[in-house]
């Protein structure tokens, strides 16, 4: 099973390559067939083949891929810190007993994994990517302490798929844990609808005593604009009344 897609043959243009495994991953085929095409059509066909056969990512390799071209430095201690635990692993083999100095590998290898998850859960969260994903791209770091090829591939940001580690037996590699920031999220998002529905309630109930207070302003309004009305109707009465008492006075 091929870890990583192998150096290209002549005539394959390294950037194209790097741009084609560091883009969008629906991009990923389209651009990979124009690429083969535009190769194809200059004449050389061995490398178009070559292109031709590159297998799209899985969305967990895809992940382990953009953490290369973002975070090229923690993947470079990501590396640097499975190399030494390699070389641990190898010196007990060989007869030394320093499990400190595999311990102090393995810490180091975690902390930089936890980080490195820490931006894919970032990058995946834009792209749906769920917990068991995050879970292999885990796994597929990890991987970089116990094969080189994996390693190589994920320096270079061309995973194809997601890798398992393979210890070499008296290993204590660190296992890669599955994020918690999902399920800090979910817990956050559950705390923050039960928030929502009682401020809902809380709106709900201020809202129904507002209408009822207004249906009883408007009844006061009603009530008082026909007591007006029966005024006005009386100070009519009155002043039909004086104005009679004076057209009789005129008269006498």
């Amino acid at each position: 099973m091929a870890k990583t897609d192998a150096k290209p043959p002549k005539g394959v243009p390294e950037d194209a390559i790097d741009r084609l495994f560091g883009g969008p991953l629906e991009e990923f085929t389209p651009e990979r067939n124009a690429l083969a095409k535009s190769l194809r059509s200059d004449g050389r066909a061995e490398a178009a083949d070559w292109v031709k056969g590159l297998a799209k990512p899985t969305r967990g390799a895809w992940l382990v891929n953009q953490l290369a071209g973002r975070k090229p430095k923690e993947v470079g201690r990501l590396l640097e810190a499975g190399d030494q635990l390699r070389a641990a692993q190898e010196e007990m083999l060989a007869g030394s007993a320093d499990r400190s100095k595999l311990r102090d590998a393995a810490r180091r290898e975690q902390e930089t994994i936890d980080s490195l998850l820490s931006t894919a859960e970032a990058i995946g969260r834009e792209h749906g990517v769920g917990a068991p994903v995050l879970i292999r791209v885990g796994e597929t770091l990890q991987a970089a302490s116990s094969d080189p090829e994996v390693a190589e591939a994920i320096r270079r940001g061309r995973l194809s798929k997601e890798q398992r580690a393979a210890g070499i037996g008296l290993a204590e590699p660190a296992t890669p844990r599955a994020p918690a920031r999902p399920r800090k999220r979910e817990e956050r998002e559950r705390r923050q609808r039960q928030q929502t529905a009682k401020r809902r309630k809380q709106a709900e109930r201020k809202l129904a005593a507002a209408e009822k207070a207004l249906e009883r302003e408007r009844g006061n309004l009603k009530r008082a604009r026909e007591t007006l009305e029966e005024a006005e109707q009386r100070v009519h009465a009155a002043e039909v009344s004086a104005n009679s008492a004076r057209r009789a006075l005129d008269e006498i």
